[in-house]
């Protein structure tokens, strides 16, 4: 809306001052941090005062006469030396109001899809094992991120990156194949690096009551490691999507690093690098000119012994999505990926993207207190506390919206007895209340007056004069501008934050006032204004994967 201003507030001065339309994009319309500095505020008078050869103050008193004239600008004020401050009138509030309410839960959100075509990759967890905290921060961070960019109207292709190959997956056959032959001889050796969580025995016992015949049938042990392999990641991998899905969490791409290999698509990658002269062979093996691009040495493709490198496949799968034909990319990693992020800069530049093709959004680590102190161990995995521990203890919406309150590169320590209480301390039941707090009105209008809130009717802003209301409206006209502002800055979390002022400023209108009261008409202003409330918030919620809950 800020943008929407600005251009009103230009096509109205330039009718006096043509000399406007050259300063436009140094115009700026500001959101002042006291209500008492109006609602907007810009600089458009320090401006002009130089090609008008006058004052500030003298530039801004004569805006000030221009914009006063206008029905959307309540009141104008010149401030300090200059600075215009503008109230804005609660027809232009309404319309806003209006649209909140007929939009519901995706209230401002862009219809066009015209800022372009985008690939979000996030939690890409090895299917070695459950879903643990730092995979479901990245989820959360990943999913919130493309809600917002899918509001602000980019194409958002959500992927997930199946890690199928390699030596993690023998691991886990070999760890799998040791359990499953302990079921008759306990004494069977475990590998010293295997998975030991007590997932990896509850897959050889299925194994074991469904394919023991076809195991011990096979004569080479080595193909019997490779069949558990493959049946423990199929297993893991359903379960990581159980547990996605049960999060609110979903993937329009599945990709399988397997399938580069599969189909050539590695050896199609280099052999374009090739071409572009960025590939030589030194002692044997090949390298990649990642130097060229700013990486502090060159990287290995295929070794000496032919094998090839993870860098290799991960060139490959980043070739893979540079020919989709993205507009730019974003990769949500754990924060120990950070050293290998030049490199694969580097690489990607080597396509001939330009360097902010591709961005990554870096995860830190989760810690869990519960009565003050460190939970560290999981019954379950004997490793880690796992995500779906962790949702069946305080539910999915605690747990994605307590993974927002920070920026996702700083370390978050979850409070298990604050996400499980139910008082406003909690932030999560502090903003659902709000919610639940709206629709008990609503249902309180329809048992005492027998009036439907859901119903389409009429009211009469004009009526709604407090401070609060006021706050209230212009926090609801400027919501799309700052989701919008969210995404483009890619800052996720910042959504807890907008939420939770809104929700702020709604308890205290609710402890404050009455909205059920015998003025029919003011009633129903209230009434509306709650309704415009409720929309705004289920539209955070629906960024973030919050319930809008109507009682609790």
């Amino acid at each position: 809306m800020r943008k929407e201003l600005k251009e009103k507030i230009v096509n109205l001065v330039s009718k006096d001052f043509k000399e406007v339309l050259d300063l436009k994009e140094k115009i700026k319309v500001d959101l002042p941090k006291e209500e008492k500095h109006g609602d907007i505020s810009t600089n458009i008078a320090f401006l002009l005062s130089k090609p008008l050869k006058k004052k500030p103050i003298e530039v801004a008193n004569k805006i000030k006469d221009i914009l006063e004239k206008d029905k959307d600008f309540e009141k104008v004020e010149v401030a300090g030396a200059g600075f215009i401050n503008i109230f804005l009138s609660k027809d232009f509030y309404f319309e806003f109001l209006k649209k909140a309410v007929q939009e519901n839960d995706e209230y401002g959100k862009e219809k066009e899809k015209n800022k372009g075509k985008i690939n979000i990759e996030f939690v890409s967890a090895n299917p070695t094992g459950p879903l643990h905290l730092g995979h479901g921060r990245g989820a959360v961070v990943g999913s919130t991120l493309s809600n917002l960019k899918d509001y602000a109207g980019y194409v958002v292709e959500r992927e997930f990156y199946i890690n199928d190959a390699g030596r993690q997956i023998y691991l886990l056959g070999k760890s799998v194949y040791a359990r499953f032959r302990q079921i008759e001889e306990p004494d069977y050796p475990f590998p010293e690096d295997g998975y030991k969580g007590e997932y990896i025995k509850d897959i050889a016992k299925e194994l074991y009551q469904y394919e023991r015949e076809k195991i011990y049938s096979m004569l080479d042990e080595d193909e019997a490691i490779e069949f558990c392999a493959e049946y423990a990641k199929n297993y893991l991998l359903d379960e990581i999507k159980k547990d996605l899905k049960e999060f609110g969490v979903e993937f329009d791409i599945w990709f399988s690093e397997k399938s580069l290999y599969e189909h050539g698509k590695v050896d199609e990658a280099i052999e374009f690098l090739k071409k572009k002269g960025l590939v030589y062979e030194k002692e044997g093996a090949l390298w990649l000119k990642t130097t060229v691009y700013g990486d502090d040495k060159d990287r290995v493709l295929i070794r000496s012994d032919g094998t090839y490198t993870y860098f290799a496949a991960d060139i490959a799968y980043h070739y893979d999505k540079y020919k989709r034909g993205y507009d730019y990319i974003i990769n949500v990693w754990g924060a120990d990926h950070h050293g290998y992020f030049p490199r694969l800069k580097a690489a990607v530049m080597a396509f001939g993207v330009p360097e902010e093709w591709i961005r990554v959004i870096f995860i830190q680590m989760v810690k869990l207190f519960r009565n003050g102190k460190e939970v560290k161990m999981s019954k379950r995995s004997g490793e880690f506390i796992t995500l779906r521990e962790l949702i069946n203890e305080v539910g999915k919406d605690a747990v994605r919206y307590m993974f927002l309150t920070k920026d996702s590169n700083t370390h978050l320590n979850f409070d298990i007895d604050l996400a499980l209480k139910q008082s406003n301390e909690n932030p999560v039941y502090y903003v659902q209340y709000a919610h639940a707090r709206i629709m008990s009105v609503f249902k309180e209008a329809k048992q005492r007056f027998g009036f439907d809130v859901e119903e389409d009717f009429k009211a009469d802003v004009s009526l709604l004069k407090e401070d609060i209301e006021r706050q209230i409206m212009k926090e609801i006209a400027f919501l799309p501008d700052l989701i919008k502002e969210t995404a483009e800055k890619e800052q996720p979390h910042k959504l807890t934050s907008i939420t939770h002022n809104l929700a702020s400023k709604f308890h205290n209108y609710y402890y404050h006032y009455k909205f059920l009261v015998e003025d029919e008409n003011l009633m129903r202003a209230r009434l509306f204004l709650l309704k415009a409330i409720r929309s705004a918030l289920r539209t955070l919620f629906k960024l973030m994967g919050i319930t809008p809950v109507e009682r609790m």
